[in-house]
C-alpha cells in the first residue's frame, strides 16, 4: 500500500513537471514543426529532468522509463495532439514509446554542448600554447640568426677591405713585375751589346798586335837594310884587320 502511494505521488509530481514544461515550450515546439517536417531522424530529451516515457500518447497511459536529460532517441511518429513515437535503445534493445514533443530538442543538450565547447575551448588553448612556445622558440632562432648575420656582415665588410687592399696591392705588384720584365729584357739586350763589344774589342786587339807585329817587323826589316847599306869604312878596315 505504501509502495502504491509513494509510485502515484512520483508520477503525479512528474506530470506536473511535464505540464509545466509543455506550458512554457509548446509554442516554440509548435513552430519548429510547422517550419520543419517530422521525419525519422535523431532527437535529445531536454536538459531537464527525467522525463517519462509512454506506451501511448497521453498522460495516462503507463510509463516505460524514465530518460535522463540528453538521451538521444529516434523520431518515429509525430501526431497532432503534440505527442511524439520514439524508439529508445538501451542495452541492445529498441525500447518504443510516446514522449510529449516539447520536451524534444534537434540538438544535444546545453550541458553536453558546453563539455564539447569546454574541450573544444581546452584543444583550442593547448594549440596556441604549442603555438606561443613555437613562436618563442622561432623568436629566439630569429635573434641568434640575427646574431650571426650581423657577425658575418662585419666579416664581410672586414674581407672586403682587405680583398681591396690585396687587389691595389696586386696590382702593384703586376706593374712592378711588367717593370721586372722590362728591366731583364733591358739587361738582357745590354748584356748582348757587351758581348758584342767585346768581341769587337778582341778582335780590335788582333788586329792591333798584327799591326804592330807587322810595323816592328818592317822597322827590323828597314833597320837591317839601312844597316847592310850604311856601313862605316873604318869598321871594314878594322873587321878586315882581325
Amino acid at each position: 500500500m505504501k509502495k502504491s502511494v509513494k509510485s502515484n505521488l512520483r508520477l503525479i509530481s512528474s506530470l506536473a513537471l511535464v505540464a509545466g514544461l509543455s506550458f512554457s515550450q509548446s509554442s516554440m515546439a509548435q513552430e519548429t514543426q510547422s517550419e520543419q517536417p517530422q521525419t525519422d531522424y535523431t532527437h535529445y530529451v531536454t536538459d531537464s529532468v527525467q522525463i517519462p516515457l509512454r506506451t501511448q500518447p497521453g498522460y495516462k497511459y503507463k510509463i516505460l522509463r524514465l530518460l535522463k536529460s540528453g538521451t538521444p532517441v529516434s523520431i518515429l511518429e509525430v501526431n497532432d495532439d503534440g505527442w511524439t513515437k520514439l524508439s529508445y535503445n538501451y542495452k541492445g534493445e529498441d525500447i518504443i514509446g510516446w514522449m510529449p514533443s516539447s520536451v524534444l530538442l534537434n540538438q544535444p543538450i546545453a550541458r553536453v554542448r558546453l563539455a564539447k565547447q569546454i574541450e573544444k575551448t581546452s584543444h583550442i588553448e593547448k594549440k596556441l600554447n604549442q603555438a606561443l612556445q613555437e613562436k618563442s622558440t622561432l623568436n629566439s632562432r630569429f635573434n641568434d640568426v640575427n646574431n650571426e648575420l650581423k657577425k658575418t656582415k662585419e666579416s664581410n665588410f672586414k674581407l672586403q677591405k682587405q680583398l681591396t687592399e690585396i687587389q691595389s696591392i696586386s696590382g702593384k705588384t703586376i706593374e712592378l713585375h711588367e717593370q721586372n720584365q722590362q728591366f731583364m729584357q733591358d739587361i738582357s739586350k745590354l748584356k748582348s751589346d757587351n758581348a758584342i763589344l767585346k768581341e769587337q774589342i778582341s778582335q780590335a786587339g788582333d788586329v792591333v798586335q798584327r799591326q804592330w807585329f807587322l810595323t816592328g817587323g818592317g822597322v827590323l826589316l828597314l833597320g837591317l837594310l839601312i844597316g847592310r847599306f850604311l856601313r862605316l869604312p873604318n869598321r871594314r878596315n878594322k873587321w878586315g884587320s882581325l
